[in-house]
């Protein structure tokens, strides 16, 4: 059987189910109600500036993206997401880094991802963690990833260093709540009725899941949702 392939724009509907008007660079420059609502924040101050290593999503370069911050959807606003503090950063236009209030930050897209501010016990299952989650694929067997850092200390040359390994938690929906996957045993698990199936889709598009594990659990939750409206 053929599977549809999905991109990770396709996956996440991002531009698609936008319900609000956005609001554009030259609107927000303008110092209307809006984008002083938006640049209200406290100042953000980059720490271990000078490590290799960082604390944001894939890497420390501002890239435009949009938010939904109190209502309000803004466009082309330059951004860093914090992993390791799970924060998001914007560039105000005099110059400051602004931390955004997480508790007023629906959603926001970057990169062609789109994180959404989830609460535990309320979007999410109880035991998981309130934050913001990237939605890794859209549809009825929704399935989000928690992208998260530490932050370890080494001495090199008399001198302390920072380093932020990176760790991703995957969960997948179904029967009403989010079951924590992490390998691929653990998300056939999931599909047993499909698994043969699955297994296939996985084989044809020559997707190893060991060497690309988000690829691999995202085509299997949509090769899912194909085959369960069979």
């Amino acid at each position: 059987m053929a599977v549809k392939s999905f991109g990770q724009n396709e996956l996440t509907n991002a531009s698609s189910a936008r319900e609000t008007i956005a609001y554009p660079v030259a609107l927000y420059k303008a110092a209307t109600s809006q984008s002083q609502n938006l640049y209200n924040g406290r100042q953000y101050y980059m720490y271990d500036s000078r490590s290799e290593e960082h604390q944001f999503f894939l890497d420390r370069k501002w890239k435009k993206g949009s938010v939904l911050y109190d209502g309000q959807l803004f466009d082309s606003i330059p951004m860093l997401y914090d992993i390791f503090q799970d924060e998001l950063v914007i560039k105000h236009f005099n110059g400051d880094d602004l931390l955004l209030q997480s508790e007023k930050t629906d959603y926001f897209e970057v990169n062609g991802h789109r994180f959404e501010r989830m609460e535990a016990g309320k979007n999410i299952d109880a035991q998981m963690r309130t934050g913001f989650y990237d939605v890794l694929y859209n549809g009825k067997t929704r399935t989000l990833v928690r992208r998260s850092k530490q932050r370890q200390e080494t001495i090199q040359d008399k001198r302390v260093t920072a380093l932020f390994p990176q760790k991703d938690f995957f969960y997948i929906s179904k029967n009403g709540r989010y079951n924590a996957v992490h390998s691929r045993k653990s998300v056939f698990s999931l599909f047993p009725e499909h698994k043969k199936e699955l297994r296939k889709v996985l084989k044809d598009q020559k997707i190893r899941f060991k060497k690309n594990r988000e690829l691999a659990i995202a085509r299997i939750v949509a090769a899912y949702d194909e085959l369960a409206r069979l």
